[in-house]
């Protein structure tokens, strides 16, 4: 449909949904469109490599780094004591948390 210039308005809480179908996303928090742009260009926004720091307990913290090579180099850096560590891509749940604070699920 798209290729035949039709636009398709999508409204989900899917964002995976989202992510894989959509040219463009628009983000909406309390009414407001807060973010706008393709998958890609949100991600890249926010970094394409995020490493997730699980300390202790439920406490992670969440690094955002623009490629895999940065995100490799704080990985090395980090003491070995560090409980779990995961690298892996930004994805747009990974946008909407950081833009509005909080999962689509909450």
């Amino acid at each position: 449909m798209n290729s035949d210039g039709t636009t398709v308005f999508l409204t989900t809480h899917y964002i995976e949904e989202a992510e894989a179908l959509c040219d463009r996303v628009g983000i909406i928090h309390q009414g407001r469109m807060i973010s706008l742009g393709s998958p890609l260009e949100l991600r890249k926004h926010l970094g394409l490599a995020v490493v997730e720091r699980r300390r202790s307990g439920d406490d992670t913290e969440y690094r955002y780094f623009q490629d895999r090579g940065s995100a490799t180099e704080y990985v090395q850096s980090l003491p070995s004591s560090t409980e779990r560590i995961v690298m892996r891509e930004s994805n747009l749940e990974d946008v909407f948390v950081e833009l509005t604070g909080r999962r689509v699920s909450e």
